[in-house]
């Protein structure tokens, strides 16, 4: 199969995912849209030297009087075009990412020079997966326990996603615990690598030989933390695996 046959493809089979993504929060709550995750730019995405996947909890939306999101659902596409790109600049979960992403795709270590130019970094965003546990908007927190629920209905979409995006790496934000049944190949007693700064753990990695994937349990994105303690290590990890 050349390329653009299978790009059609790995689109359609994305846009499947949406409709199956949208028919189970339908059920869940027919008030709420549910967020269109995954890959923003395909091209770019299986045209990567690594192929990188974050897994977040769930995408945050405003609420109305009634505790419901605003919005009637959100898209990937739209988070992550040029328009929205400068605002996404702004906000340092995505920042962190787009550095994280530049700096695998270059094969460079992280350094606070790079911040000097946001724009060409933020364009980084265009070659990542996106994916949340749970496809319904929320707040800006959710406990384990929730979480737990939420992904219980879209256990078998996640599933899916990763089957479709065949990562090389995944970093986890906070979220391996939730959902690391869903990698048998994976142990998660015995890490490949513990990351360390001042006593406290900062990332372990593990690797998956079967499939040679390199998954990273990580801090979310938005945690409180040096940018060189958190872009430099989880950039370290990958360039060294």
């Amino acid at each position: 199969m050349d390329f653009f046959n299978y790009l059609a493809t790995f689109q359609n089979a994305q846009q499947e995912i949406y409709n199956n993504i949208d028919s189970i929060g339908k059920k869940i709550n027919p008030a709420v849209g549910c967020f269109h995750d995954g890959v923003a730019f395909p091209e770019n995405y299986l045209n990567s030297k690594k192929r990188v996947m974050w897994v977040l909890k769930n995408s945050y939306d405003d609420s109305d009087a009634d505790c419901n999101p605003i919005s009637d659902g959100m898209d990937i596409r739209d988070w992550f075009c040029d328009e929205a790109l400068d605002t996404a600049s702004h906000k340092q979960i995505f920042l962190r990412m787009s550095l994280i992403t530049y700096c695998i795709q270059n094969n460079i270590p992280y350094s606070e020079s790079l911040l000097d130019d946001k724009v060409l970094i933020m364009q980084s965003l265009k070659n990542i997966a996106l994916v949340d546990l749970s496809k319904l908007p929320g707040g800006t927190s959710i406990s384990d326990k929730d979480l737990k629920k939420e992904f219980s209905y879209f256990k078998t979409v996640f599933e899916n996603q990763i089957d479709l995006y065949n990562p090389n790496v995944i970093i986890f934000g906070n979220t391996l615990h939730i959902c690391r049944d869903v990698f048998p190949g994976l142990n998660y007693k015995k890490p490949h690598a513990v990351y360390e700064s001042n006593g406290n753990c900062l990332l372990r990695s593990f690797l998956d030989k079967s499939c040679k994937r390199l998954y990273l349990e990580a801090y979310h994105p938005s945690y409180p933390m040096s940018y060189e303690d958190y872009v430099g290590t989880i950039v370290n990890a990958i360039l060294k695996a």
